[in-house]
C-alpha cells in the first residue's frame, strides 16, 4: 500500500469514528432537546396562565352546547375529506394511482397519527407506505410525495397568514401589537413570493438537477398540482380551523381574523416540531387571542379541540387499520402487502395502538393530578370507604405510568405486552370509578380494550418486555408526560397553599393531597423504570460460533466419554473455554438468560473456574446464569457458585452389560422383536462415512414427521437434524419390506464408553412396532460393540412426587406430572423409556435468583424451540 492510500484509509477510519461518536451525541442530544423544549413551554404557560383559574376553564368546558360539539365534528369531517384530496393529488404528482379505500384508508390514517406523533413525514409516510404499497407505490415514492404535500402545507399556510395582514391589517395589529403597514407590506410580498413561484411551475411535473449533484434531484411539480394542492391545503386549513372556531367564544373577533391568527399559529407548530404542535399553538392561541378573548375559555375550547380533531380520528383510524390489516393478510394479496411495505411498518394496527396506549397512560397520569368533580366525590361518599377513593386515585397514576411504558412492548408486537396492557387497561376501568365516576376516562379505556381485542393476533412475538430496551427517546417522552402532569397540578391547585400537613390528609373533600400523592408516586415510578433502564448494562447478543471453535469443540468432545456432548456440534450453540482450551461450556442465550447445556466438558479440574466465569459472564451483561440438565454429582459446583438448584426430571440410561432379552420382564421386547419381522421390518447400519448419500431418505422421514405434528425443529437441548450434524453422527435406519420408514442417530466418542439418542424420526405410517424394534436393536448393536451405556434422553418432571419436606416447585411439578397430560404426554415418555429398564439418574437446574427461576424456566423452553434473541 502506498503512502497517499495509507493517508486516505486512516481519513476514512477517523470521519467513520467521528460520525459514531456523533451518532451516540444524537441519541443523547434530541431527547434532552425534546425536555428543554418541554421545560420553556410549560414556563410559557405558566406565564400566560396566571390569571386563569382551572375551575373556570373546565366549567367552559363542560358547558359547551352540543351544537357546538356536533359543529366541530363537522368541521374535522370536512378537513380530513381535504386531505384526502391533498394526497391524491400528491399521487398524481407521482404519476401513481390506488384504489379510493386504499387512498381514505391511507390518507385519514396516516393524517391522524402524524397529526398526533408531530413527525408526519415519518410516521404518517409510514403508514402510507404499508396502505398504498398494495398497489405498487414504493417507499420512495411516499417520500417524494409527503415531501410535496408538506412543502405545500406550509406554503398554505404562510400565503393565508400573508393574506390576513393585508385584507385585516387593522384588527391585526391591535392583536398582534405590530403596525397595521408593517402587516401590509410583509403580508404583500409573501403573496407576492407565492404568485411568482406559482407562475414559474411548468405545465408538466419536471425533474430538476442542480449543481449536477444527482443526490439534490427534485421534480418541480406542474402548475396545476401546485395549485390544487394549495387550494386543498387551505380547504383543510378552513376546516382544521372551523373546528376551533366553533367551541370558541367568538368575542370580537371575526373568522378571516381568527383564520389568519389560527395559520399563524398553525406554522409555528409546524416549526416547532412538537407532537401535534402542542405548547406552541396553544401559547401562539392565548398569546394572540387573549385581549379579545378570556383565557381560559381559549383553554377550554383548545382541549376540546384537542379531543375532536386529534383524538377521535386517531381511535377511529386505529379501528379502521385493524380491519384493513385484518382484511389484507386474510387473502394471497396480503403477504405481498407485507413484501411491499416498509422496513418497520409490515404491522400498522400494533403502531396505531402503541400510539394509543401512551395517550391513554398519559391521561391517566393527568388525570391523577387533576380534582374529581365536589357531587361526584359525594356520590362516592355514599358508596365506598376513604381508603377505596384514596389508593384508586394512586394506584390509577401509577397504572397510567404502565401504560406509558408497556406502549414500547405493543410497539414491538411482543405478546406479553399486549397481556400485561389489557390487565393494566381492565384495572383502570374499575379505578376510573372508584376514584371519581371519571366517564370519559372509563369510555377510553373501554375503546382502548376493544381494540386490544381486535389486534390480538397482531402481537405474536415471544419475548420478555424487562428484556426491552427504551431509548433515550422514548424515556424523553415519558418525562414530558410527568412534567405536563406536575404543571397541572400546580395550576389545578393554584389557589390551595403548601404544607407539609398536606401529604398527610385523608379525607373525602382533600382532592389536593390525593393529587399530590398520586403525581408523587407516577412521578417516582416513571423515574424508578427510567434509570433502571438507564443503569441496567447492555444484555448482550448472542453470535454463532466460528469454525475454529467448533473444531476445537469437537476435538474436546472426541477426548472425552460423556456422548451427549455431541450436542455441542450442532453449531446452534456459543462456546466458552476454559483458560487452557482443554475444557469448554456450551450456552445460548434468550431475554437476559445465559443458558449454558450441561456440565461443563473436559478435564473435571478446569470446571469450577469455567462456572465461575460463566456465572460472571452472564451477571456483567444484567442477565441470569443457567445450567441446564445438570448431573448430581456436579452440584457442589453450582451451589459455590450462589445458584438456585431445581429438579428438572430424570434421564434414562441403559446399562448395556446387564441388557438382555430373558425374562418376563423383557417380553414386550421380545414381542416388538417378533412383531417387526412379521411385519418386514429389518436394520441398517450407516455409519458418518456413508450418511451424504442417504440424506435425501432421511429428510424425506423427518419432513413428514414434523409434518404430521405441525411442528418445527428444535435445538440448543434437543438434537435437530441438520445436514452437517448429522454428516458426523451414526444412524440406525428401519426399513419396511425395503421402504425407509423410521431411523434414529445416536452420538459417541472415541471412547466408546456410552452412547446418547439424538434425532428419531418416522413415517406417520409405519408400524406402531417401529420405534420400539428400533431402540432394541440399537441397544442390542451397542451391547456388541462393547458400549457400556445408552442415554434415552430425559423424562421431564419425572420422579417428582410430593413428599411432606417437598419444594413448592416440586409439589406444582408433581400437579403437572398427574394432570399435565392433555399438553405433554409426561407419563407415556417415561413409559415408553421404562420398558428398556435403564437407571434413572435425577438432572437439575442450577440458575440465578430465585423467582426468576420460572423466567429462566420460560425462556429455556423457548430456546428449545429454536427461539434466540
Amino acid at each position: 500500500m502506498s503512502l497517499s492510500q495509507s493517508s486516505r484509509t486512516m481519513r476514512a477510519i477517523a470521519a467513520l469514528r467521528r460520525r459514531a461518536t456523533a451518532l451516540r451525541l444524537q441519541r443523547f442530544v434530541a431527547p434532552a432537546l425534546v425536555l428543554g423544549i418541554c421545560a420553556l413551554l410549560l414556563v410559557v404557560f405558566q406565564h400566560l396562565s396566571q390569571s386563569v383559574d382551572y375551575r373556570s376553564v373546565i366549567r367552559h368546558l363542560w358547558h359547551l352546547a352540543p351544537e357546538e360539539w356536533l359543529g366541530a365534528v363537522a368541521a374535522t369531517a370536512l378537513s380530513f375529506a381535504a386531505l384526502v384530496g391533498r394526497d391524491a393529488v400528491g399521487l398524481r404528482y407521482l404519476g401513481a394511482r390506488v384504489s379510493r379505500g386504499a387512498l381514505w384508508v391511507g390518507a385519514i390514517a396516516g393524517s391522524a397519527l402524524g397529526n398526533v406523533t408531530g413527525f408526519g413525514a415519518l410516521t404518517g409516510g409510514a403508514v402510507r407506505c404499508r396502505v398504498y404499497g398494495s398497489a405498487g407505490v414504493t417507499p420512495a415514492q411516499v417520500g417524494r410525495m409527503t415531501v410535496f404535500t408538506s412543502v405545500t402545507l406550509a406554503l398554505a399556510l404562510a400565503l393565508m397568514a400573508a393574506l390576513g395582514m393585508v385584507c385585516a391589517a387593522d384588527t391585526l395589529a391591535g392583536v398582534l401589537h405590530i403596525a397595521p403597514e408593517a402587516l401590509r407590506w410583509i403580508g404583500g410580498a409573501l403573496l407576492a413570493c407565492g404568485a411568482v413561484m406559482i407562475a414559474a411551475c411548468p405545465a408538466k411535473s419536471r425533474e430538476i438537477v442542480p449543481f449536477g449533484r444527482a443526490w439534490l434531484r427534485f421534480a418541480v411539480p406542474a402548475r396545476r398540482d401546485l395549485v390544487a394542492q394549495l387550494l386543498l391545503a387551505a380547504l383543510d386549513v378552513v376546516g382544521a380551523g372551523l373546528a376551533l372556531w366553533a367551541l370558541m367564544p367568538r368575542a370580537h373577533v371575526g373568522f378571516p381574523d381568527f383564520l389568519t391568527v389560527y395559520s399563524a399559529a398553525m406554522l409555528l407548530g409546524l416549526i416547532g416540531h412538537t407532537p401535534g404542535g402542542i405548547g406552541v399553538f396553544e401559547a401562539a392561541m392565548v398569546f394572540a387571542l387573549g385581549s379579545d378573548v378570556p383565557a381560559s375559555k381559549i383553554l377550554g375550547a383548545l382541549l376540546a379541540y384537542r379531543a375532536i380533531y386529534f383524538g377521535a380520528p386517531l381511535a377511529l383510524s386505529a379501528a379502521l387499520l385493524a380491519v384493513f390489516e385484518g382484511r389484507a393478510l386474510a387473502t394471497p394479496l396480503g403477504a405481498s402487502l407485507a413484501r411491499r411495505g416498509a422496513d418497520g411498518v409490515s404491522q400498522l394496527a400494533p403502531l396505531f395502538l402503541a400510539i394509543v396506549t401512551f395517550v391513554t397512560g398519559g391521561m391517566l397520569v393527568i388525570s391523577g393530578a387533576t380534582p374529581a368533580f365536589s357531587h361526584r366525590i359525594a356520590v362516592l361518599q355514599t358508596i365506598v370507604p376513604l381508603w377505596v377513593l384514596e389508593s384508586s386515585q394512586l394506584l390509577g397514576s401509577l397504572l397510567g405510568v404502565g401504560l406509558l411504558f408497556v406502549a414500547r412492548g405493543l410497539l414491538r408486537r411482543l405478546d406479553a405486552a399486549w397481556w400485561l396492557a389489557l390487565m393494566i387497561a381492565s384495572a383502570s376501568l374499575v379505578l376510573s370509578f372508584a376514584k371519581g365516576l371519571a366517564f370519559v376516562e372509563a369510555g377510553v379505556l373501554c375503546a382502548l380494550i376493544a381494540l386490544l381485542f381486535a389486534t390480538r393476533h397482531r402481537f405474536n412475538r415471544h419475548s420478555s418486555l424487562f428484556a426491552e430496551r427504551f431509548t433515550p427517546g422514548w424515556l424523553a417522552s415519558v418525562g414530558c408526560v410527568i412534567a405536563l402532569a406536575v404543571w397541572v397540578l400546580l395550576f389545578a391547585f393554584r389557589d390551595v397553599q403548601y404544607s407539609h400537613n398536606l401529604w398527610w390528609q385523608f379525607a373525602f373533600d382533600e382532592r389536593a393531597p390525593r393529587a399530590l400523592r398520586a403525581t408523587l408516586g407516577a412521578g417516582m415510578l416513571a423515574a424508578a423504570l427510567a434509570l433502571w433502564q438507564l443503569m441496567r448494562p447492555a444484555k448482550g447478543r448472542f453470535v454463532m460460533p466460528p469454525i475454529e471453535d467448533l473444531v476445537e469443540a469437537a476435538r474436546i468432545v472426541r477426548a472425552q466419554e460423556r456422548s451427549d456432548a455431541g450436542l455441542a456440534l450442532m453449531g446452534d450453540k456459543s462456546f466458552l473455554f476454559s483458560e487452557k482450551r482443554n475444557a469448554f461450556l456450551m450456552f445460548a442465550k434468550r431475554g437476559r438468560t445465559w443458558a449454558a447445556l450441561h456440565d461443563p466438558v473436559g478435564p473435571r479440574e478446569e470446571w469450577p473456574a469455567l462456572v465461575r466465569q460463566f456465572v460472571t459472564l452472564a451477571h456483567a451483561h444484567g442477565g441470569r446464569a443457567a445450567f441446564y440438565q445438570v448431573r448430581a454429582d456436579a452440584l457442589p459446583l453450582y451451589l459455590d457458585a450462589g445458584l438456585t438448584l431445581m429438579k428438572l426430571g430424570e434421564e434414562a440410561r441403559v446399562m448395556l452389560k446387564d441388557f438382555d432379552l430373558k425374562g418376563p420382564q423383557r417380553a414386550h421386547l421380545r414381542y416388538a422383536l417378533k412383531r417387526g419381522e412379521r411385519d418386514g421390518l429389518t436394520i441398517e447400519h450407516i455409519d458418518s462415512t456413508q450418511i451424504s448419500a442417504h440424506l435425501p431418505v432421511l429428510r424425506a422421514i423427518s419432513d413428514a414427521w414434523l409434518d404430521s405434528r405441525d411442528a418445527r425443529e428444535k435445538s440448543f437441548s434437543v438434537a435437530a437434524f441438520d445436514d452437517d450434524y448429522l454428516a458426523a453422527q451414526s444412524v440406525l435406519l428401519v426399513r419396511q419390506n425395503d421402504e425407509p420408514i423410521a431411523f434414529v442417530t445416536f452420538m459417541t466418542t472415541d471412547l466408546n464408553t456410552e452412547a446418547t439418542v439424538g434425532v428419531m424420526r418416522h413415517l406417520p405410517e409405519a408400524s406402531p412396532y417401529a420405534m420400539e424394534y428400533l431402540f432394541t436393536q440399537l441397544a442390542l448393536r451397542l451391547k456388541d460393540a462393547g458400549y457400556e451405556a445408552l442415554s434415552l434422553g430425559m423424562a421431564p418432571l419425572s420422579g417428582m412426587g410430593p413428599t411432606p419436606l417437598a419444594s413448592p416447585w416440586h409439589r406444582l411439578a408433581g400437579l403437572i406430572w398427574r394432570f399435565g397430560g392433555k399438553f405433554y404426554n409426561f407419563r407415556g415418555l417415561r413409559g415408553f423409556k421404562n420398558k428398556f429398564a435403564p437407571r434413572w439418574e435425577p438432572r437439575y437446574l442450577a440458575a440465578s435468583g430465585s423467582i426468576s427461576v420460572f423466567i429462566t424456566l420460560a425462556d429455556l423452553s423457548l430456546l428449545a424451540g429454536g427461539r434466540r434473541s
